[in-house]
């Protein structure tokens, strides 16, 4: 029987290893959250979204346009000139990096939502090149008020990587920003002492199940009374489904990708 050859690393292999390597070398306090990243690979954390959570998905599905638009048309259509726009500016910034930063998620919904329910405090997970950061901070700038708290680990692949995390966030919106870069592990529990509750949570990052219980059972703690979570990519893995249904907790899907936990009615001035 012939043994079969493994092919050499690839120039970009070996860059980014070189890259990998400098970064833990330079930034030794991170090397935990690199090393628990890699265990959790190791040891297959990557769950897989069942047939019977693909069809519970469809099933309840709706479109970002037609659950905003029952809820508040006008600001909507002002997320479509918003989106519009940025579009424009992130092909600008992005144009000239020669690196994949990842996509942005609905970044048009994101800022209806917070445009709609006007937040003291928004929380999130997973900046990446900022798409989400930038929707939120715009969004809070146009409300007038709120804050935004946000999670995420540098592109360690890659040279100086801390340069490209909320890249497309411009200087003058950063002021209403807290931006934390040591992983979630780290990073919450020490924004979660900074707030007095959380209104809005927003999950991008660990896409494995543990990731997201982690998350969640920290931040509901401080979730406020009418607070609620965001969560992208929820067709990878059966844990919306399971959480919110155990629970028995209000919900939407936008899309069969996006889950929403809680209720989008505004509270009444009793409440």
């Amino acid at each position: 029987m012939r043994t079969k050859r493994l092919s050499p690393p690839s120039g970009e292999q070996r860059t980014n290893w070189v890259n990998v390597f400098r970064f833990v070398l330079t930034r030794p306090s991170r090397l935990p959250v690199l090393a628990h990243k890699l265990a959790k690979r190791l040891r297959g954390e990557n769950d897989r979204g069942s047939p019977e959570n693909d069809a519970w998905l469809r099933e309840h599905s709706t479109s970002a346009a037609d659950l905003a638009a029952r809820y508040d048309a006008a600001l909507w259509e002002e997320a479509g000139a918003f989106d519009v726009a940025f579009r424009a500016h992130a092909k600008r910034v992005l144009k000239d990096i020669p690196h994949d930063l990842g996509g942005g998620g609905d970044h048009r919904f994101l800022y209806w939502l917070v445009r709609y329910l006007r937040p003291q405090v928004v929380l999130e997970t997973g900046v990446a090149a900022g798409w989400s950061s930038r929707a939120f901070l715009l969004a809070l700038r146009e409300n007038g008020c709120g804050r935004l708290y946000s999670s995420d680990l540098p592109y360690f692949r890659l040279p100086d990587p801390e340069h490209f995390i909320g890249i497309l966030v411009e200087p003058e919106l950063r002021d209403g920003w807290t931006l934390r870069m040591e992983g979630d592990e780290t990073n919450l529990p020490l924004i979660l002492a900074e707030v007095p509750q959380v209104d809005v949570f927003h999950y991008d990052s660990d896409k494995m199940r543990s990731g997201r219980e982690f998350a969640v059972s920290l931040v509901q703690e401080k979730l406020g009374p009418h607070g609620i979570i965001v969560m992208d990519d929820i067709h990878n893995d059966d844990w919306f489904k399971d959480y919110v249904t155990e629970r028995r907790l209000p919900f939407a899907v936008i899309e069969g990708r996006y889950g929403i936990i809680g209720s989008l009615d505004r509270p009444t001035s009793a409440s």
